[in-house]
């Protein structure tokens, strides 16, 4: 017989009627009623063609084939109870395993510190690699390659997301910059060269800049760079302006030598989320990185 067309209760009732070898107590057994059970045996002795239980006397016994496959049938039975009932679990305390985040220089500067403090206090078998967010990291997300995405909230994924942190803009120039004081116009923002940040694209522009850009406003690239964290320390000797998240504007300003500006205009803010792959939203491991990547976000 294929097995799709077996009724796995049956299984159920010949272990019960097996281990019992009697119709009304295997019926107990099973919450079921007598005449239900003998309904039972009927089916399981077409199916296998055997009559399982013989009346020898006043008692029924097992056939001789029946007597082979017992112990075999309490193994299924055992195999599949467990299955059942088991429930993925995930000990931060003990666990010894690793996670990979996508996430810019920028993200990672922001996050790394207070995270590995987390986990070397709750998780301390628990590792991070943290990978270079670009154009891919969204397919590689969803092949499951990649456990985390932090990435702007503009991207359109077709993943689960969570919002992780808020920040604003500020324009960085070299602190002896020659022709810009402490307070920078629309025009001096306009006119001065700027150094902007791309991931895969030169022409790349922050949220701020194609909110400039959509009111009419154009500025000079004079260069780009792929990394954040890299963007503040070119400036140094230059005439260049830089739109940076205000955050890390405040992380590099001493040691960058950088005078940061207000913006001569509203900006929209800098909106980070989480992203991952929906095969992965009930696994307790991940539920409970995501919750610790959320808390640590929210703590800056």
């Amino acid at each position: 017989m294929n097995l799709r067309q077996f009724d796995l209760n049956l299984l159920l009732a010949l272990d019960a009627l097996l281990k019992e070898k009697n119709v009304t107590r295997a019926a107990e057994r099973l919450f079921i009623s007598q005449p239900a059970m003998s309904g039972m045996l009927a089916r399981l002795r077409q199916t296998f063609g055997d009559e399982l239980l013989v009346r020898v006397g006043r008692n029924l016994e097992l056939t001789e084939f029946a007597a082979g496959i017992a112990d075999r049938v309490q193994r299924c039975v055992l195999e599949l109870e467990e299955l059942v009932d088991s429930k993925p679990t995930f000990s931060p305390a003990t666990e010894n395993r690793s996670f990979s985040v996508a996430a810019s220089d920028y993200a990672v500067l922001l996050l790394f510190g207070p995270l590995m403090q987390r986990l070397r206090e709750a998780a301390p078998g628990v590792a991070l690699h943290f990978v270079r967010l670009d154009v891919e990291a969204g397919e590689r997300i969803a092949a499951g390659e990649i456990d985390f995405g932090i990435l702007p909230a503009e991207f359109e994924l077709p993943l689960p997301s969570i919002p992780l942190f808020d920040d604003g803009w500020v324009c960085a120039v070299w602190a002896g910059h020659p022709s810009i004081g402490n307070r920078l116009t629309l025009e001096e923002y306009l006119e001065h060269p700027h150094l902007s940040f791309n991931v895969s694209d030169p022409a790349h522009l922050s949220i701020a800049d194609e909110y400039l850009s959509r009111h009419g406003h154009a500025h000079k690239i004079a260069a780009s760079t792929g990394s954040f964290t890299a963007a503040p320390f070119l400036l140094h000797g230059t005439g260049l302006l830089a739109l940076v998240p205000k955050r890390l504007g405040e992380r590099m300003q001493e040691a960058a030598d950088l005078r940061l500006l207000e913006l001569p205009f509203d900006a929209p803010a800098l909106c980070e989320k989480l992203a991952w792959n929906p095969r992965f939203t009930s696994s307790p491991g991940h539920a409970w990185m995501r919750e610790l990547l959320v808390e640590v976000a929210r703590s800056l």
